[in-house]
């Protein structure tokens, strides 16, 4: 019998012994009955019930504290018993026979006392007093406080914290919707921590009180303020036990409809800031911890800038915090949605020391992809200070070129220097024995002075010389560079993205680098597979100029990009090797890269592959235009390509006229971003949208594969459809995918115009037939580029001539 699970309570004795003392006052032969109605016997057996509960409980609770049960066998049983217990009172006869505890113990004498006081706190010993013994979840080592425990359990019980808060702000005051709230409170703690903290013990007070409260009755407005003060500070103690490196919750940031002062949601939006990956030397080193779990960020930020904020006092402070919450949302739409960003580099010199620079990278758009820092720059820059520590003898000394000369500055030139990282990482290396050119086109040259100022006062004390100046190396400069004008040393780091380039850049280097003994050229090049002849005619012309490659290498670097699964992406780089003390190309006939001379000579851009570059980044929308003479030719005829729950669709080109909220395409042509796994297909030309103008997002037009549906997303959505490459035709009006202008548009059940792509060169019988679309009206259609510098001049010329008239 020993081995049966003892009942959760005693079993209520129907049998009992007679007295012979009333043998001759009852009949032994009479039934006794013990009620006189159904509903008195169910009053009693309930009593009865009640009655057994806390002799139980009270047992329990002896056997608990000489450990003959275990803390989850006591807690399950007493939890059960507990509910049995108020489940038995909830009846409102048996409530009121009941009155309460103290008169039920004197009426049927109970001496209970340590059931008593269970009851009087509603909740086990071990969920009072947090158990010792980590709950399995929770793998930490620490006991007594949360360092120890998983982010889950945080989680959750900061969750519950705040779902106890919300409650009271939505004056939900009674017992029974506060005590089951604040009992999972505490629970959750206690599976963090079992140490103390402020508050704590106030947690466990309103527990009794609401635990003596009937189920019905609810706490005055006092009280409730009172309690939510007190939870609300307990909150905040029981954060400060955290384990400070865990990442906070969403839900612990400022919410909006608490309505918090500007300066705590500019203080929030300022944690949930985040920068493009490091250019770390291994793409597996432990990346920080985020500042806040990912979980709701977006939907926090957005609420945030759909929210009229109409309680901060100033338009000042909303829009800068509207500002803020729109760039903290761009972050996370992939490296080409970030904002204009000021990233910090350090450098080692040859004492070991290391130098810090700060450069400033605009938001990228199509046509500043020089203003992006690039992997190739940083890993020169970390090698320029054991760069020119000799150069090997390659002429002979018989050689009637000009010998070095150790007692002037040397003169360098920067070529294709982007954000400017290597040079200004080589002036403030070389000091006052060097000065550098650096010089790029006309659109990046800008920012590079920008930086240049920017890291004045370190470029100041290491006595360094920059200047900055536009280079275009399709352009030969006249006159020619003088040998006084040429430079020692010419560098370039990632400097080729288009056939034209080696020739260009070698030519360059032919004009600009100096004949003598120690001039030389270094470059840093990325071995991207679609880039790999332009490394390998480079190599050949370099040659057929007379420069010989002295050392060369290949090294791995990380780029601030980021893989379809969110890792780092590795770049490897054609470079010299490590152990050399000379980098790069060193060459017989020195040939320098950008001098201050070519400022005139680089405004002309007169290149015909330039020109098309130019065209193609040039913003433009899509309209439609039709041949046909159908109802469905006439219905999408000047129709905009528009952009809604992820698919683009025709609408009219006047938004107050769009039944449905859309944005309208603006679109511009660029290289896609190719994966690793995707270079292999070389689809050129994508098509770039904005997809949003508060936030300001880019996106990509595609294809879906299986559909033909056009669509739009990031490139996580969009690597795997139809991506490119897009183009134009001879007229530079009609818009082409894989070299065909075939587009339909396609009616869809709610009467909207949705656009596809005829990949099969079938009418899209195939696609529409697996839809079971084959009935929809469809038009066949034709995508017309307008460009919208002319839409605006057009525009302008048309308000010039009614202003005429007026």
């Amino acid at each position: 019998m020993y081995a049966q699970r003892p009942l959760a309570y005693a079993p209520t004795p129907y049998s009992y012994t007679p007295n012979p003392a009333l043998s001759a006052s009852i009949n032994l032969d009479e039934e006794v009955k013990l009620a006189s109605s159904s509903a008195e016997r169910d009053l009693y057996e309930s009593l009865a019930e009640i009655y057994s509960i806390i002799v139980t409980l009270d047992g329990l609770e002896k056997a608990y504290i000489k450990d003959v049960v275990t803390e989850a066998e006591y807690t399950e049983t007493c939890t059960r018993l507990l509910k049995q217990y108020k489940s038995s009172l909830g009846d409102d006869t048996v409530a009121n026979e009941f009155v309460d505890l103290e008169t039920f113990k004197r009426t049927w004498g109970l001496e209970c006392p340590r059931a008593t006081e269970r009851l009087r706190i509603g909740l086990p010993a071990t969920v009072e007093q947090a158990s010792h013994n980590a709950p399995a979840a929770n793998t930490g080592p620490a006991v007594g406080s949360a360092g120890g425990a998983s982010g889950s359990l945080i989680l959750t019980a900061t969750e519950n914290f705040i779902t106890f808060l919300d409650a009271l702000k939505l004056n939900m005051v009674s017992k029974d919707a506060l005590h089951p709230l604040l009992s999972e409170v505490i629970q959750s703690v206690n599976k963090v921590t079992d140490g103390d903290f402020e508050n704590r013990g106030k947690i466990i007070q309103w527990l009794i009180t609401l635990n003596q409260m009937r189920a019905t009755e609810e706490l005055s407005e006092d009280q409730a303020r009172e309690l939510s003060f007190d939870i609300e500070q307990a909150y905040q103690g029981f954060k400060s036990t955290a384990d400070p490196d865990e990442p906070l919750h969403v839900f612990d940031l400022p919410q909006i409809h608490t309505k918090p002062s500007g300066t705590e949601l500019l203080r929030a939006l300022d944690i949930l800031a985040i920068k493009p990956k490091s250019f770390a030397s291994s793409g597996h080193e432990a990346a920080k911890a985020p500042t806040v779990y990912p979980t709701g960020v977006p939907r926090y930020l957005t609420s945030i800038i759909s929210s009229p904020l109409s309680w901060l006092d100033t338009d000042e402070l909303r829009e800068a915090v509207w500002d803020a919450a729109a760039a903290r949302l761009s972050e996370r739409s992939g490296r080409t949605a970030m904002p204009a960003m000021s990233r910090v580099f350090t450098i080692p010199n040859p004492m070991g020391e290391e130098l810090t620079l700060t450069l400033h990278e605009p938001s990228l758009t199509a046509d500043n992809l020089g203003m992006k820092t690039w992997v190739s720059s940083y890993l020169l820059s970390q090698r320029l200070h054991a760069l020119l520590g000799s150069t090997p003898q390659l002429v002979p000394s018989e050689t009637t070129t000009p010998t070095p000369k150790t007692d002037r500055t040397l003169r360098t030139l920067e070529l294709g220097a982007g954000t400017g990282l290597v040079g200004l990482s080589f002036a403030a290396i070389r000091g006052q024995s060097a000065s550098i050119h650096l010089t790029d086109l006309p659109d990046i040259v800008p920012n590079l002075a920008h930086n240049a100022a920017l890291n004045v006062e370190l470029l100041t004390n290491t006595a360094a010389t920059v200047t900055t100046g536009v280079l275009d190396w399709s352009v030969a400069p006249e006159p020619l560079p003088t040998q006084e004008e040429q430079y020692d040393l010419i560098l370039a780091a990632d400097p080729l993205y288009s056939p034209k380039h080696p020739k260009w850049l070698v030519e360059t280097i032919g004009h600009w680098l100096s004949r003598g003994l120690d001039a030389r050229v270094v470059t840093e090049m990325p071995l991207r597979d679609a880039y790999l002849p332009q490394v390998q005619e480079f190599r050949e012309r370099m040659g057929q100029l007379g420069l010989e490659a002295v050392y060369e290498g290949e090294e791995v670097g990380y780029d601030d990009w980021e893989s379809a699964d969110g890792g780092a992406v590795a770049v490897r780089c054609w470079c010299p090797q490590p152990t050399k003390m000379v980098i790069g190309l060193l060459t017989i006939a020195a040939i320098p890269t950008v001098t201050g001379v070519a400022l005139g000579v680089s405004e002309q851009r007169k290149a015909n592959e330039r020109k098309n570059d130019e065209r193609r980044m040039a913003k433009f929308l899509i309209d439609v235009e039709t041949n046909g003479e159908t109802q469905e030719d006439s219905e999408v005829c000047g129709k905009r390509f528009v952009l809604r729950n992820n698919k683009v669709y025709l609408d009219d080109p006047n938004p107050s006229n769009r039944k449905l909220p859309s944005h309208t395409v603006t679109s511009f042509y660029i290289d896609y971003p190719e994966l690793e796994e995707t270079k292999h297909l070389k689809r050129g030309l994508g098509l770039v949208t904005t997809i949003s103008d508060n936030p300001p997002m880019l996106g990509w037009i595609y294809v879906d594969k299986e559909t033909h549906e056009l669509k739009y997303g990031n490139r996580t959505a969009s690597v795997e459809h139809v991506v490119g490459p897009w183009d134009w035709t001879e007229d530079e009006t009609t818009i082409t995918l894989e070299e065909s202008p075939d587009f339909y548009a396609v009616q869809e059940e709610d009467g909207e115009w949705a656009v596809y792509f005829d990949r099969d060169g079938d009418e899209l019988e195939y696609v529409l037939e697996e839809q079971d679309k084959l009935d929809n009206a469809f038009a066949p259609i034709a995508l017309k580029r307008q460009l919208i510098e002319q839409l605006l001049q057009q525009a302008q010329a048309q308000q010039a001539k009614q202003n005429d008239n007026s």
